[in-house]
C-alpha cells in the first residue's frame, strides 16, 4: 500500500507541476503565435512519445517476459540488443527531425507564414532532441518495471515539467528557455537508469537468431495502432492551423485539463496492473486475470467518472481556476471551457480504452488491437475533416470524443467476448447510474467561484459519488486490501 500511495503521490505532483507550467506559459504569452510554437514543437516530442516510448513498453512487457520463463541469461542478452537499438532509432528520429524542420513545420502549421515558420525553426529543433530522449526512458523504464521498479522512472515527468518552470522562472522566458529546461533532467535520468540497470553494460553477442524478426513480428501491431491514436493529434493540430490564431492553444489547454485524471491513471494503476495481466494470462491464471481486469475497471471509473462530472458541469470554473492569469483573461477561458465539456464527453471512454486494450495485448491479441484503434482513428480523422469549418475547434474536440467512444465499446465487446466475468457489467453500471444522478442534481446548484469553492464542490462530488456507489452495492472500492500491490 505503501508504493502504491508513492507512485499515486509522484503521479499527482508531475501534473500539478505541468498545470503549473502551462499556467507560466499562459500567464506569459496568453493566446499568442509564441504560445502556438511551443505547442506545436512538442507536437513531434509528444506524438514519438507515444507512438514509440508507449508502445513500445506495451510490446517489450509481454514479449520480454516469456524470454525470462524460458532463461534469465537469454532475457539479458536481448534485453540489451533491444534497447541499443531503441537508442539508436532515437537518436535518428530527432536528427531526422532537426534536418527536415522546414519542411516538417510546414506540415504541421500549413496556416503560418514563411516569416513565422523560419522564426519557429531554432525552437522546433530544441524541441526534437527530446525525441531520442523519450525514446532511451521508455525503453528503461520498461525493463525497471518488469523489475517492479516503478518509482524511479515515475520521475521522468516530473524532472521535465520542473526543468521548463525553471527555465521560464530563473531565465529570459522563451521558448528556447522552456525547452531547454525540459531537456537537461532528462539526460541526467537516463545516465542515472542507465546505471541502475546493470545488465544492460554487458555484450549483446549471445543473443540467440531471430529474436530481432520476432520482436518485430510483436511491436509492429502496437507500434502502428499508437501511430494511429497519435495521428488523431496530429490531424487535429493540422486542421487547428487553418483556424482563428489561438485554437492550437485553447485545444492543447483544454485536452491538458481534461486528461489530468486519465494520465494520473495511466502512470498511477495501469503501469502497474499490465504487467500483472500480461504473467497472469501466461501463467494460465484465468480467474486471477479476470479479477485484475475488474479491480483496472474499479480504478478507471474511479479516477475518471467523477472528474467528467465535475470538468462537464464547472467548466469554466475549472479553466478559470487553472489558467486565467496574465494574458489569458475571461473570453479566453469561456473559449477554451466549451471545449474543456467536449473533450470530458469522452474522458471516461478514453480510460477505458487503454484498459481494454492492456487486457487485449495480455492475451496476445495484438492484431484485433490494431484494427479496432484504425477505425476508431478513421472515424476521428473523417469527423475532422467534416466539422472543422462549420464548427471549428469545438468540431475536433467533437470528433476526437467520438473516436475514443467507439474504441472503447469496441475493445469492451471483445474482452467480453474471452473472458465474460472479466468485464464486470455491473460494476460499470452503477457507477454511470450513480454519475448520472449527480449531474443532474448539480445542473440546478450555483457555479462556484475561485479555489476554495472549486475544492469544497469537488469534494462533494466524490462523497456523494462515494455514497452512491456504496447505496448501488459498491464494496471493493472501501477495502484497502484491494488495493495493496502484493501478489496474492
Amino acid at each position: 500500500m505503501n508504493t502504491s500511495l508513492i507512485i499515486l503521490v509522484l503521479a499527482i505532483t508531475s501534473f500539478l507541476l505541468g498545470f503549473l507550467r502551462d499556467l507560466f506559459i499562459a500567464k506569459t504569452f496568453g493566446l499568442s503565435w509564441e504560445a502556438d510554437l511551443i505547442f506545436v514543437a512538442l507536437i513531434l516530442p509528444i506524438f514519438f512519445e507515444n507512438f514509440l516510448g508507449l508502445a513500445l513498453r506495451d510490446a517489450m512487457i509481454p514479449y520480454l517476459q516469456k524470454l525470462r520463463s524460458q532463461s534469465q541469461a537469454l532475457f539479458e542478452a536481448v534485453s540489451r540488443w533491444l534497447y541499443w537499438r531503441v537508442m539508436l532509432l532515437g537518436v535518428l528520429a530527432s536528427t531526422l527531425a532537426i534536418v527536415g524542420s522546414y519542411w516538417i513545420l510546414n506540415l504541421l502549421a500549413p496556416g503560418w507564414t514563411t516569416a513565422q515558420i523560419e522564426a519557429g525553426q531554432l525552437v522546433f529543433c530544441a524541441g526534437a532532441l527530446l525525441i531520442a530522449a523519450q525514446a532511451a526512458l521508455y525503453c528503461q523504464g520498461a525493463l525497471l518495471n518488469m523489475d517492479e521498479i516503478f518509482l524511479l522512472p515515475m520521475t521522468r515527468t516530473v524532472l521535465l515539467n520542473t526543468g521548463a518552470i525553471i527555465g521560464i522562472l530563473f531565465f529570459q522566458p522563451t521558448d528556447m528557455a522552456i525547452f531547454i529546461g525540459m531537456l537537461l533532467p532528462q539526460l541526467g535520468l537516463i545516465v542515472v537508469q542507465h546505471r541502475r540497470i546493470a545488465y544492460l553494460r554487458g555484450q549483446t553477442e549471445t543473443v540467440a537468431g531471430g529474436h530481432g524478426a520476432s520482436f518485430s513480428l510483436a511491436f509492429a501491431p502496437v507500434l502502428l495502432a499508437a501511430s494511429a491514436q497519435q495521428s488523431c493529434i496530429l490531424a487535429e493540430r493540422i486542421f487547428a492551423s487553418y483556424l482563428e490564431e489561438g485554437s492550437i492553444t485553447m485545444l492543447s489547454f483544454a485536452f491538458r485539463i481534461v486528461t489530468i485524471p486519465l494520465t494520473l491513471y495511466a502512470l498511477s494503476v495501469l503501469s502497474v496492473l499490465f504487467p500483472r495481466f500480461v504473467a497472469n494470462w501466461n501463467d494460465g491464471d484465468l480467474n486471477g486475470y479476470a479479477t485484475v481486469v475488474r479491480k483496472g475497471l474499479l480504478a478507471t471509473l474511479l479516477f475518471l467518472l467523477p472528474a467528467t462530472v465535475v470538468l462537464c458541469s464547472f467548466p469554466e470554473s475549472v479553466v478559470s481556476v487553472l489558467l486565467e492569469r496574465g494574458q489569458f483573461g475571461a473570453a479566453q477561458t469561456e473559449a477554451t471551457a466549451s471545449l474543456v465539456v467536449l473533450y470530458a464527453l469522452g474522458l471516461t471512454a478514453m480510460g477505458l480504452a487503454l484498459l481494454w486494450g492492456r487486457a487485449l495485448l495480455a492475451q496476445n491479441r495484438s492484431r484485433l488491437f490494431l484494427m479496432i484503434t484504425l477505425a476508431s482513428s478513421a472515424l476521428t480523422i473523417a469527423l475532422d475533416a467534416l466539422l472543422y469549418r462549420a464548427y471549428g475547434a469545438e468540431g475536433l474536440a467533437v470528433a476526437f470524443s467520438s473516436g475514443a467512444i467507439l474504441q472503447a465499446v469496441l475493445m469492451g465487446l471483445y474482452v467480453y467476448r474471452s473472458l465474460p466475468h472479466s468485464l464486470a457489467l455491473g460494476v460499470l453500471l452503477r457507477w454511470l447510474v450513480t454519475g448520472a444522478a449527480i449531474a443532474v442534481v448539480l445542473h440546478w446548484v450555483p457555479t462556484p467561484h475561485g479555489l476554495i469553492q472549486l475544492c469544497l464542490y469537488i469534494a462533494l462530488v466524490l462523497a456523494a459519488y462515494a455514497a452512491g456507489v456504496l447505496l448501488l452495492g459498491e464494496r471493493d472500492l472501501f477495502k484497502p486490501a484491494y488495493w495493496s500491490l502484493k501478489k496474492p
